[in-house]
């Protein structure tokens, strides 16, 4: 009787780039890394590790600091004389809530223009900031104290949010 061994093929264990206690067999489809699946990003040609995702985003990201500042000026000067227009000319809620969409945009699209087009990875985080701080200046500068109205928040929300929403739609 002979005895057959059976051979067992071992293969080696395989561990994520990322997160070393973490065993795989999954590879980014460009760069061969391993991943496990928490690292994996899936886009329409496979699966791929989130430094490929990002090299591959940064092409589209070609803003400067000084683009950012001028997102942030022009953020905060429209946003502040927007309000200041429409405070002045009596607008009730309902009349700002209406207008702070159109406001919003012009931030977005003026901040786009002024820096040629570029913009960074954060210029939609930056153009709401920028509205937020240029709604609150009008009453810092004008009567000297921090007068936070419920119309004054929804105008600055919604301003904000159309601003971001603007660096967002344009890619």
């Amino acid at each position: 009787m002979t005895e057959q061994v059976s051979q067992v093929t071992m293969e080696e264990a395989t561990y994520c780039a990322v997160h070393p206690d973490r065993e795989t067999g999954l590879r980014c489809n460009k760069c061969d890394r391993l991943m496990c699946a928490e690292c994996a990003v899936q886009t329409p040609v496979g699966y791929r590790c989130r430094e490929c995702v990002r090299q591959h985003e940064d092409k589209f990201f070609n803003g400067t600091m000084a683009d950012y500042l001028i997102v942030f000026a022009v953020a905060a000067v429209v946003t502040g004389l927007g309000y200041v227009g429409l405070r002045l000319i009596g607008g009730f809620l309902l009349f700002i809530i209406i207008l702070s969409i159109p406001v919003g945009g012009a931030v977005g699209e003026l901040a786009l223009r002024l820096t040629g087009r570029r913009r960074g990875r954060y210029s939609g985080y930056v153009a709401a900031a920028g509205a937020i701080v240029g709604a609150l200046a009008p009453g810092l500068l004008l009567a000297g104290q921090l007068v936070l109205s419920p119309t004054l928040l929804i105008y600055a929300g919604i301003v904000a949010f159309t601003a971001y929403g603007r660096f967002r739609l344009s890619i």
